[in-house]
């Protein structure tokens, strides 16, 4: 997670009690699709993937096995600002950072 990410998190209302959630699902150009959500309420299924300050990252336990290597980051740039979500054991990706390719578990 890159500061200029965490900033706009904190600015969007990360706090102790609304947390980032980033979900897992099939579907995209490149097999596999992050979702990613502000929201208050945890399940029997989450678990805090990643925590630092008040700022949480809570996934269901199927989406956080694909959370390894994953960086956040915040771009302003002109065409398309935004969340930035790469992860470096995706075995392929497509050009605007949400959809990619997972290794299978033989890969690994």
């Amino acid at each position: 997670m890159t500061e200029t990410a965490k900033s706009r998190l904190y600015d969007m209302g990360i706090s102790d009690e609304i947390f980032l959630r980033i979900g897992v699902r099939s579907g995209g150009c490149s097999g596999n699709t992050y979702d990613a959500v502000l929201d208050d309420n945890m399940s029997d299924v989450d678990e805090v993937y990643y925590s630092e300050d008040k700022l949480r990252i809570v996934a269901d336990k199927i989406s956080s096995v694909y959370l390894d290597g994953l960086t956040i980051d915040f771009s302003n740039d002109l065409i398309e600002p935004g969340f930035r979500l790469t992860n470096a054991n995706a075995k392929g990706s497509c050009g605007c950072c949400l959809l990619y390719t997972s290794p299978s578990p033989r890969d690994s």
